[in-house]
């Protein structure tokens, strides 16, 4: 019987075993890593605080700007039907029927003429 020689294929050493644990929780790690760094713009995005990051939006239709997220909460202006205004990112929130949409949830974080809230989604455009 012949032994089998560590350095070929299909055998392993201690010493390689070693090795792939210490390359295994490394590429752990890594992964943890980038998926920490990935995870806190969603994390901001999901918040009530209104983030604008001045990108153009359009109306279009003419739809009430609420100081949160929820047709429920107060109505703090008009954003009419074609016009402009700083726009953030999109978030979850509570549903709506607005704009040809029922049972909508999305709302975008708002920045019209000083006015500062959420508008349902589905009720702007960009160009």
């Amino acid at each position: 019987m012949i032994a089998a020689r560590p350095d070929q294929p299909g055998t392993t050493t201690r010493g390689d075993a070693s090795m792939r644990k210490l390359l295994a929780g490394a590429a752990t790690t890594m992964i943890a890593f980038a998926g920490l760094t990935f995870a806190a713009p969603a994390q901001a995005a999901t918040s009530d605080t209104t983030s604008v990051q001045a990108i153009n939006c359009h109306a279009k239709e003419s739809v009430r700007i609420r100081k949160s997220k929820s047709t429920g909460s107060a109505s703090l202006g008009l954003f009419p039907k074609g016009a402009g205004a700083e726009c953030g990112g999109a978030s979850e929130g509570g549903t709506f029927t607005a704009c040809g949409y029922t049972d909508g949830f999305f709302w975008i974080a708002i920045n019209y003429q000083g006015v500062k809230g959420y508008v349902a989604l589905y009720c702007i455009t960009r160009p």
